[in-house]
């Protein structure tokens, strides 16, 4: 059987993407695979509207990941210089070999986050380099392959058609080439292991009230928040916190761009998510407009109700698994009574505007926050974004109950 032919794109001043070279050696000696390596710029900024925000986000998100997996990541907390960036691009790009790119990859990579600027300059004057132009012409043309090949990030491995975005992905690469036979003999899967935990509080705290909140900002046009709104609301259930849903305007109807390519894989990774979670995914009924509009409107008469964990799970479920039409009164009939609400007096409300001040107030919160997608996750001065980062959340409730109850 031939190997398996791996595409990795590379942004040098990307944190996922050097938290991922980190492993790319394992997989290597696992599964029987030849990884072709490319460095790429910034996405175009219809693709990374706040590139700005997303790389300050992937900086402690990077530290936070390393908290949670046997992985490194040392930083001066600033992003890398673009003057720096560019040197270490114009030294990369001079390399074709994939294993001395990962390895030099690696060492530029330690420099620019540690902002090492004398290890960066001692490392290139060693290593062939091509001119600036020549740079700048090769990482346009590496940018415009990776677009043509239907994707648009960084640290982004393409095997086939199908894309694995960083360290959180790895699972599903590892099952795609084991299932193609490809690991190699004598090997144990698992490319990522969990660090141990130092402490864990009892959780059975009876406080009388909630010693934590959690704000989950979320809209109903996200897979995302979709995929996590259960497991969110869950956390009340196993701890002592308290969730406060802020629904927000989807970033469609909030004015960004999202091209056909980012909404594709935003269908396509949610639906292998979904399946390692075991939900239900797919028929899916764009609420964007009209239909949206409608189910915010009774999001005050859920939360008088006390039902709007339970009005989300609802619309949510609709929108994302069962291809309910919120702009019918039909569709949006079966979510309001799911959730426990009297679809006359939903009826009578569908009209009501005032939803629109409190959702424009947590999307200003988000941005206060630095961050500007959903879902996105809050506790105290905790900040994390995606489906995916729920265990580390957990890991930040139970170091936080353990320091309560050592007071």
């Amino acid at each position: 059987m031939p190997s398996a032919a791996l595409r990795f794109y590379h942004r040098v001043d990307d944190p996922w993407s050097h938290l991922l070279l980190q492993v790319l050696p394992r997989l290597q000696t696992t599964y029987d695979v030849n990884i072709e390596c490319f460095t790429v710029p910034v996405a175009p900024p219809e693709y990374s509207p706040r590139s700005d925000m997303l790389d300050c986000h992937a900086l402690r998100d990077a530290q936070d990941l390393c908290r949670y997996f046997e992985l490194h990541f040392s930083t001066n907390g600033l992003a890398p210089s673009k003057a720096a960036a560019a040197l270490a691009a114009r030294c990369l790009l001079s390399v074709a070999d994939s294993s001395l790119y990962l390895d030099l990859a690696q060492s530029l990579g330690e420099a620019l986050f540690t902002a090492d600027d004398a290890r960066l300059n001692s490392i290139c004057r060693m290593s062939p380099m091509i001119s600036s132009e020549e740079a700048l012409d090769q990482l346009e043309r590496n940018q415009q392959r990776l677009l043509r090949e239907d994707h648009f990030h960084g640290g982004m491995i393409g095997f086939g058609a199908n894309w694995y975005w960083g360290v959180d992905r790895l699972s599903h690469l590892e099952h795609d080439l084991l299932v193609g036979g490809h690991r190699r003999t004598n090997t144990s899967v698992g490319l990522l292991t969990h660090r141990e935990e130092s402490s864990s509080p009892s959780l059975h705290i009876d406080t009388g009230a909630p010693l934590l909140e959690i704000d989950f900002y979320c809209t109903f046009r996200s897979p995302y928040a979709y995929l996590a709104a259960p497991r969110v609301f869950a956390l009340e259930q196993r701890y002592p916190v308290r969730v406060r849903p802020r629904l927000m305007l989807p970033m469609k109807m909030a004015g960004f761009v999202i091209p056909e390519s980012k909404s594709r894989y935003f269908r396509f990774d949610p639906a292998r998510e979904a399946l390692r979670l075991g939900m239900p995914f797919g028929n899916f009924y764009d609420p964007y407009g009209r239909g949206l509009e409608r189910a915010m409107a009774l999001a005050d008469l859920a939360a008088d109700e006390g039902q709007l964990a339970s009005y989300i799970l609802s619309v949510t479920r609709g929108v994302w698994a069962e291809g309910l039409d919120l702009a019918s009164d039909e569709g949006l009939r079966v979510c309001v009574e799911r959730a426990g609400l009297d679809w006359q007096v939903a009826a009578s409300r569908v009209d009501d505007q005032t939803w629109r001040i409190w959702a424009d107030r947590h999307r200003a919160e988000l941005a206060g926050l630095g961050q500007y997608a959903a879902p996105t996750l809050r506790l105290g001065g905790y900040v994390t974004w995606g489906q995916d980062r729920l265990p580390l959340l957990e890991r930040e409730i139970r170091r936080r109950l353990a320091e309560a109850t050592a007071v």
